[in-house]
């Protein structure tokens, strides 16, 4: 047996070694990596909704306290048209979750109907600036307002959990879930859904 043979095949199999052990820490980081992102994107996401939560409740209460009069916002010189400004931007912004979501996410159907809920909910307001009447939501039990908490609530706790399912949708499913997300159907049962969300907890 020469030097070559007795020094060759221990090198081989601590190369061996060596690059399977590589091969298989780089996959597990690549992994982690990934579920780390998804995490990080998820918890920004909530982030983002719960301000716009704030936002909602702070343009409520401010047109609240500016509607003694009963006026549609209708011109810029209106007392209330800050209050519709502020609520179409928060509109559109959770408009722009929906649309984040339904790219990054394989949704079920219960998902697209708590989202469109959670979106039908957040137009609210503005309708009601536009009419130039109060938000009439002055106990905690009205339906709408308990409705718009659970779907918050509901929606903050999507968001902060990890998706199951790994995979991205295709771009042809993340368009027909915001299409059934944004769907007018959800106009006349977004406070269904939230007793539905309530109820499944039961």
């Amino acid at each position: 047996m020469s030097i070559i043979e007795s020094i060759g095949a221990p090198l081989l199999a601590v190369a061996a070694t060596l690059g399977g052990g590589w091969l298989v820490t780089t996959r597990v980081t690549d992994r982690w990596d990934q579920v780390k992102m998804q995490r990080e994107r998820g918890l920004s996401a909530a982030q983002e909704f719960q301000r716009l939560y704030g936002e909602f409740v702070a343009i409520w209460k401010t047109w609240n306290a500016l509607t003694s009069h009963h006026t549609p916002v209708t011109t810029p010189e209106h007392s209330g048209w800050s209050c519709l400004e502020r609520a179409t931007a928060a509109e559109g912004a959770i408009e722009a979750l929906m649309a984040k979501l339904s790219a990054e996410r394989l949704l079920s159907t219960g998902e697209i109907d708590l989202l469109g809920g959670v979106r039908q909910a957040f137009k609210v307001v503005r309708r009601t600036i536009e009419r130039g009447e109060p938000l009439d939501w002055g106990s905690s039990r009205v339906a709408p307002y308990m409705a718009l908490k659970t779907l918050s609530a509901a929606m903050s706790v999507l968001l902060s959990t990890p998706s199951r399912d790994r995979s991205r949708p295709t771009a042809a499913q993340a368009a027909r879930a915001f299409g059934q997300i944004t769907d007018n159907r959800h106009e006349i049962s977004w406070i269904a859904t939230a007793r539905g969300v309530t109820a499944a907890d039961r």
